[in-house]
C-alpha cells in the first residue's frame, strides 16, 4: 500500500509543506494562509478520491475533530489561527490508507500527541536550566494551595472518567495526560461558548461517578494508581506549566505596544487604576482559582490579540498616570510549525512500521 502513487504524493506533499512551513514559521514568524490551504484542498480531493466508503468516513471524522481542536486551541490563546490551518491541513495530507485502523480512529489525535510530547520536553529541559531559586520556590506557594489542589483533585477526577467512557465505548486508546490536556481545552471552550460554569460541571461530574463507578474507586488498587497519576500530573503538567507562564512571557512598554500582540495578562480597573492581574489558564487548572472573581476586565485577553482602539485606551490611561504598571506581559511566539511536521513524521513512520 506504501507503494501506490497516490500516497507517495500525499508523504511528497507533506514533506514539502512541513519543511516551507517550519523554516517560515521558524525564521520569519509567520505561516501564509494561502500556501496552507492550497495544500489543504490536494489533500482533501486526493483522499477523498478513494473508493473505500470505510476510508472516506475515517477522513472526514479527523477532518472534523482536527477543525474543533484547532479552533479551540486558537480560541483559548494556545496558538494562532495559522498553526490552526497547518494542523488541518496536515490531516488533510495524511494517506488515510496507511493510518486507517478502523471508521473511528483518530489519527489526528495521535498527531496531536506526537507533536505536544516532544514540545512539553523541550519546555520542561529549558525551564529546570533556566528557572532561578526565588522563581521556583515562588511557583511553589503558588501551585500548591490546598483550594487549588482540590480543584484539580475533582476536575482530573472527571476528567479520567470521560476519558475510561470514551476508551471503553469509542476504542480511541487515549492516553490520560494529554488526553486531559485535549479536554481541559475542549471543556474551557464549551464554558466560554456557552457560558457554563467550568467548575460546576466538574463537580458534578465527580459525583455521578462516585455512585455510578463506585466499585472500582473504592478499592486500594484505584486509590493507590489513581494518586499516583495525579501527583505525576500535578508536577509535570501544572507546577511546570506555571512556570513557564512568566518564562514564555516578555514585558512590553505600553508605548510601544501593537495590534495583534497577546496579552498573558488581564487589565483590571482598582478604583480609578488600571493594573494588570496574571491569566495563567495556559497551566490548565490554575484558572480554576479565578473562577471566583467576578470582577469584570477593563481590557480581556482574546485570540486576536490587541486591537488598536484598546492600545490607545492604554497609552492614553498611561500619559495621565492611571496606570500602575508601565508595561505589561506579552506572549512570546513559539513556532508550532516545526512540532507539527515532527508529529505528522512520527505518526507515518510508526504505522508504515
Amino acid at each position: 500500500m506504501i507503494f501506490d502513487l497516490r500516497n507517495l504524493v500525499l508523504i511528497l506533499l507533506i514533506l514539502l509543506l512541513g519543511f516551507i512551513t517550519s523554516w517560515s514559521d521558524t525564521k520569519k514568524r509567520k505561516i501564509s494562509n494561502k500556501f496552507v490551504l492550497g495544500f489543504l484542498l490536494v489533500g482533501f480531493i486526493l483522499n477523498f478520491s478513494t473508493n473505500i466508503l470505510d476510508f472516506r468516513i475515517n477522513y472526514l471524522l479527523n477532518l472534523l475533530f482536527a477543525f474543533f481542536v484547532g479552533f479551540l486551541l486558537w480560541y483559548i490563546n494556545f496558538w494562532n489561527a495559522g498553526d490552526g490551518k497547518l494542523f488541518l491541513a496536515f490531516v488533510s495530507l495524511v494517506p488515510v490508507s496507511l493510518v486507517f485502523l478502523d471508521k473511528t480512529h483518530l489519527y489526528s489525535y495521535d498527531i496531536i500527541v506526537y507533536t505536544f510530547v516532544p514540545i512539553f520536553f523541550v519546555f520542561l529541559v529549558f525551564l529546570i536550566f533556566q528557572t532561578s531559586k526565588v522563581e521556583f520556590i515562588h511557583a511553589l506557594r503558588e501551585s500548591f494551595k490546598p483550594k487549588v489542589i482540590f480543584n484539580i483533585f475533582v476536575a482530573f477526577f472527571s476528567f479520567q472518567w470521560v476519558i475510561q467512557l470514551a476508551n471503553a465505548n469509542f476504542g480511541l486508546r487515549l492516553n490520560l495526560f494529554i488526553s486531559a490536556i485535549i479536554l481541559f481545552f475542549i471543556f474551557d471552550g464549551l464554558e466560554k461558548l456557552l457560558k457554563l460554569k467550568l467548575i460546576n460541571l466538574f463537580y458534578i461530574t465527580a459525583t455521578i461517578r462516585l455512585f455510578v463507578d463506585a466499585p472500582n474507586i473504592f478499592s486500594l488498587n484505584f486509590i493507590s494508581y489513581f494518586l499516583f497519576q495525579l501527583t505525576i500530573f500535578i508536577v509535570f503538567v501544572y507546577f511546570f506549566l506555571h512556570v513557564a507562564y512568566f518564562k514564555f512571557g516578555v514585558h512590553v512598554k505600553i508605548p510601544d505596544l501593537k495590534p495583534g500582540m497577546l496579552l498573558c495578562e488581564k487589565i483590571v480597573k482598582k478604583g480609578n487604576i488600571c493594573t494588570v492581574e496574571p491569566d495563567i489558564k495556559i497551566s490548565l487548572f490554575m484558572f480554576l482559582q479565578a473562577k471566583t472573581s467576578k470582577k469584570k476586565p477593563f481590557i480581556d485577553i482574546k485570540p486576536k490579540g490587541l486591537t488598536l482602539k484598546e492600545i490607545q485606551k492604554l497609552q492614553e490611561l498611561n500619559k495621565v498616570g492611571k496606570m500602575e504598571v508601565g508595561a505589561v506581559l506579552i506572549q512570546k511566539r513559539v513556532p508550532y510549525a516545526p512540532f507539527q511536521f515532527l508529529g505528522v513524521i512520527i505518526l507515518l513512520i510508526i504505522n508504515v512500521i
